[in-house]
Formats: structure tokens, sequence, C-alpha cells
């Protein structure tokens, strides 16, 4: 088994149980695959879904504001969000079940938001949107080591307004702001500037159709309805030095874990689950579990 590629690996699991459980013990993986929590109305629990090996565990929330949270957005397996009332806003780590209180005033009142890193890392850095005009955008960042809250304001003339935000990614210090009519905001931390690409990206069915991930230091965005005869997913790459999004790529085996509120990207061919999509009818999101995520779940 240590032989196989990942990609023979992967088809080996298939086989029994038994090869299923030797494949995974000798894999070698940049970092475990991503799973998923979903959060149920009215239930003082969560739900952690393996799709590797197709398995869920159920967790009980430690606290009472855990019952029906607000998921902002996920980084390095950590949760940005806040209280149903939108009193309380939070880190939380759904493997272990540590909480870290922020208090950054105004942060449920944005239009986009994210952070750089775990919170338990040096130099975790906070992005906000706060608001947007038609001449002017304000940014706000919240640097969680010195707890000092900076915000700039940005002229421009596109029309980011109408329709907010869709998703932000968070790479080689750069914040993507992917606005819903498609255009792309870019805060850059070491300069503290904000530029915006000078194209537009495809429009898309809807909302829930397009999906702005990275990997690597390259940003994607997936078009999962295209209404092509085929009905084949579409993914575009960012070209920075041309100043725009890029069709036909290869995409060398990498597999896309899709949510509203984060999306993933694994050097791996893609595991799609029918019954992932069936159960998840209420609030979920991808995760970047810890490398020792299986001594956190034994049996």
């Amino acid at each position: 088994m240590q032989r196989l590629s990942f990609k023979d690996n992967i088809r080996a699991c298939a086989v029994c149980k038994t090869w299923r459980e030797a494949c995974v013990s000798v894999r070698v993986d940049e970092y475990p695959t991503p799973w998923l929590i979903s959060y149920t109305l009215d239930k003082e629990e969560y739900e952690l879904y393996d799709p590797l090996l197709d398995k869920t565990y159920i967790r009980k929330s430690t606290s009472p504001d855990l019952r029906d949270p607000f998921i902002e957005c996920s980084t390095d397996g950590w949760l940005l969000m806040h209280d149903n009332n939108f009193i309380e806003t939070f880190f939380f780590n759904p493997f272990t079940h540590e909480r870290i209180g922020l208090p950054w005033p105004d942060m449920w009142n944005t239009q986009a938001l994210a952070f750089s890193s775990a919170p338990t890392s040096n130099g975790c850095v906070i992005f906000s949107v706060f608001h947007v005009t038609k001449r002017s955008v304000i940014i706000k960042t919240y640097c969680l080591d010195t707890k000092e809250c900076t915000a700039f304001m940005f002229p421009h003339r596109l029309p980011l307004k109408d329709g907010g935000f869709e998703h932000v990614v968070f790479s080689n210090g750069v914040f993507y702001c992917l606005a819903s009519i498609g255009w792309l905001g870019m805060f850059d931390l070491s300069t503290t500037s904000w530029n915006v690409l000078s194209r537009r990206a495809p429009k898309c069915v809807s909302p829930n159709d397009r999906f702005m991930t990275e990997y690597q230091g390259d940003i994607f965005l997936i078009y999962t309805n295209t209404h092509d005869l085929d009905d084949q997913p579409r993914y575009l790459k960012l070209d920075l030095a041309n100043q725009k999004w890029t069709d036909k790529i290869r995409l060398g085996g990498l597999a896309f874990y899709l949510s509203s509120k984060s999306s993933l990207t694994a050097n791996r061919d893609l595991l799609y689950n029918q019954q992932m999509h069936q159960r998840c009818i209420c609030s979920y999101v991808w995760v970047k579990p810890p490398l020792n995520v299986s001594d956190l779940f034994k049996s």
C-alpha cells in the first residue's frame, strides 16, 4: 500500500473495509481531507462529516451561544461566528471545542468578512469590507495580537454596492473579495492598498452557483451550474499579470470542496458523495481538520 499513488490509494479504499483502513493508515497527505460541519436548527449539537470515510460525528455544543449560530467564515480549522442574537462574536474550533472571544464592535454590520490565519497563530488579522458607496469603499482590519482596529477609505467608481460580496479568500498576504456582479477587489496587507481587477468575472446563473477558492497562491473560480449540454462545472484561474480570469485551465488533480462561507482546495481527485448534498439542509461549511484529527475521534 505504501507504493500506491494518492489516486490509486483512493481507489483501493473502495475495495473493502480492510483495504480502506490499510490505505488510510499509510497515506501521506498535505493535510487531512476537509470535513463538513453542519448545524441543525433548535439543536444543541452539530455534526462533523468526514467524506473520505463517509462517517459522521455528533458533537454537543459546549455553551448556549453555539445553539443556532451564524457562521461568517472559516480558516485553518477555525470558525468566525456570531450567536443567534448577534451579540457575541467569537472564534470556535469545532474539533477541540476551543473558543476565543472577539471584542470588536460592529463586526456583524459588514459586507464581507474574513481572517488571515488561526487566532492562535501570530499575526492573525481580521478583514472587513465595512461600507461601500458609489464612490468609495471603507475597509477595516483588526489585529488580534495588538487588539488594534484600523480603517481605510479608498475611492472607486465601480458599482460594488449592488448585491454585496459573495466570497472572500486570503492568499499570500492579500484578501480577494468577489462581488456578486463579478468585480474582484484585492486588499494587500503589506501595502494597505485596494485594487479592483479591470475585467469582471463571467456571470453566473445564481449566486449559489459560483465559488472562489485558493491553492498555493493561485485563485480559482468554480461555476457549478453552467447550463451546458454536458452539465460540467466551469473552472477559471486568476491571471493577475493580464488582469483577467483564464478559462480552460489544467487542474492537475485538484479537488474543490465548496460552500458559501468557506471553500477549500486539495491536491487529490474529487470525492463526490451524493449523501453529502442530501443531508446539508442547515448551516454548513467546509473546515480544515487538524493533523491529529484521527486521534481526536478514536472510537
